[in-house]
């Protein structure tokens, strides 16, 4: 259930650790990782969500002649660079879970 807990982050991300950690508090190694798991995925979600509003609001409450075309280019390209490493790092901690 630890390592699985990684691995959704491609078919549930974030309902699934936090279900996993809630459920198993008589086991501290799931529930451990089951926590990592959890906040690892939610940090991108937050990212994106303040993104979007951040962007949203800039783009409606600036003039039509501010550019703010590569400050956006440049905040999704670290969006994806934050969503890669977070899902490197489910992945590498799934591995490793499951060789323990």
């Amino acid at each position: 259930m630890a390592a699985l807990s990684y691995i959704s982050y491609f078919f549930l991300p974030v309902i699934f650790p936090l279900i996993v950690w809630i459920v198993a508090s008589d086991r501290p190694f799931v529930k451990k990782h089951a926590k990592r798991a959890f906040l690892s995925q939610l940090f991108p979600v937050l990212w994106v969500l303040i993104l979007a509003i951040v962007i949203g609001l800039v783009g409606a409450f600036t003039s039509t002649s501010f550019s703010w075309g590569w400050l956006s280019i440049t905040l999704i390209a670290i969006t994806c660079l934050i969503v890669l490493i977070s899902l490197i790092y489910n992945v590498v901690y799934a591995i490793r879970v499951l060789i323990d």
